[in-house]
């Protein structure tokens, strides 16, 4: 494969931009579902098809160990196209304005991109939607072993791992729709060595990991720096004083930004000039018991926290982490979870098949809702649509999605895929006032 990438000069040992995809891309369109250009008077600065009337979300489904992307409609499940991307999909994830999608291929030092194809225009007195091809975008990030992906207002950061045998160091790449969309140059930071770490992104302002690498063989760092944007590159402007040992896990929302710690969860607040705190873990942490995930909402000004599977509320009020009051049955575990339902309740996919619904306000059960029966182990995976009332549940061992109307706590009838679903992402177009999932 022939890669022609325009690099920034400073940082071109680390990043490059792809300007055309692999050359053995493969996409298929299932032509029914697009309409013949019907709007040539609008020049969008591509050769898609447009039908207003088509549905306004889709599915983007990958397959275990495959490079194949599989694009279905979030109504029905019809499929819209199967795309062929450069290598196997280790996850994918919505970029913020839920247009495109994003692919890391962490074996594969690559991060790939798609435009589902679902959007609408603003003309003045009305948005008109539009459902378009799917197709594999020229923009594509090159780094080595590119972990965490985490979504912000203003966009996206990858935190690249680096590998310590080979010598590469880490880095983050900080990009946007209208990166994607204009195939330009994303922001870089990069790090002395290399390490298991996490950045967020603020406006023009990133907080990101350190390591110290004189003063431990550990790959997870143990601080937190704030950056700022100047020219296309993050110049350091401080290291918190608070520690956050064995970092791992972080999530941001309206006020806060969140990394998990071995001993609590490091809490740093925009509102006082990035100043940092730490809730330190609850008293009935045992042994070995960590924060490693955290889950947060733009409408939620508290988060949760999971550690050895047990799920805790991180209050900021308070400055506590506190029993969140999920019990889940022996030998079962949870296997995905989001907030739903524009931050509204907080949904917990069960390795039983049950998914658990919270409110977000008192954090009591509000529904259960029992998708599948008797479920394989490590076969599901949950989707969830940022604003609206849906969830899909992934069946890996039955090939199938079960749509889930989170406000009728009902489980559709199964969509049958004829592959296995391994993970995917919600794309499409999202209402105004609920724009803001992190």
């Amino acid at each position: 494969m022939q890669q022609l990438a325009k690099r920034n000069p400073l940082f071109a040992a680390f990043f490059a931009l792809a300007l055309t995809a692999c050359g053995d891309s493969e996409t298929n369109i299932y032509a029914q579902d697009v309409a013949e250009p019907e709007h040539e008077d609008h020049d969008h600065g591509d050769e898609h098809d447009h039908d207003e009337q088509a549905s306004t979300a889709r599915l983007i489904l990958t397959e275990a160990g495959s490079e194949v992307v599989y694009v279905v409609t979030a109504d029905d499940g019809d499929q819209v196209a199967e795309l062929s991307l450069p290598a196997p999909v280790g996850y994918v994830y919505p970029m913020q304005g839920y247009r495109y999608a994003a692919f890391v291929h962490r074996d594969d030092n690559w991060v790939s991109f798609v435009d589902g194809g679902v959007w609408s225009e603003d003309h003045g007195d009305h948005d008109h939607p539009y459902a378009e091809e799917p197709v594999i975008m020229d923009f594509a990030l090159d780094g080595v072993r590119p972990t965490h992906f985490t979504l912000a207002d203003a966009g996206a950061a990858v935190f690249f791992d680096g590998n310590g045998e080979t010598g590469d160091v880490a880095g983050v790449a900080t990009f946007s729709d209208a990166t994607i969309a204009d195939n330009g140059l994303e922001n870089t930071l990069q790090f002395a060595t290399h390490m298991h770490g996490a950045a967020q992104l603020r406006g023009e302002h990133l907080l990101a990991t350190e390591r110290d690498a004189a003063a431990t063989s550990s790959t997870l760092p143990a601080a937190v720096g704030l950056y700022h944007l100047h020219d296309g590159m993050y110049e350091h402007e401080l290291t918190f004083t608070e520690l956050c040992p064995g970092l791992h896990g972080s999530a941001q929302n309206e006020n806060f930004i969140l990394f998990g710690c071995e001993d609590g969860v490091l809490l740093i607040d925009e509102s006082t000039d990035f100043s940092a705190s730490k809730i330190t873990n609850a008293d009935d942490f045992t042994d070995g018991m960590r924060v490693g995930t955290l889950r947060a909402h733009h409408h939620t000004e508290q988060a949760v926290a999971i550690a050895s599977g047990q799920f805790y509320l991180v209050d900021p009020a308070l400055a506590q982490l506190q029993p969140l009051g999920v019990s889940l049955p022996d030998g079962v575990s949870a296997v995905s979870y989001e907030f739903v339902l524009g931050g509204e309740a907080f949904a917990i996919l069960q390795s039983d098949g049950e998914l658990v619904v919270l409110d977000a306000h008192d954090w009591s059960e509000q529904e259960r809702v029992s998708v599948v029966q008797n479920p394989q182990a490590d076969a599901l995976t949950l989707i969830v649509q940022p604003d609206g009332h849906m969830a899909y549940v992934l069946n890996s061992a039955g090939e199938q999605v079960i749509p889930v109307d989170l406000e009728d706590a009902h489980a559709e009838e199964p969509w049958a895929l004829g592959f296995a679903p391994a993970s995917g992402t919600w794309l499409g177009v999202v209402t105004e006032e609920h724009d803001h999932q992190h």
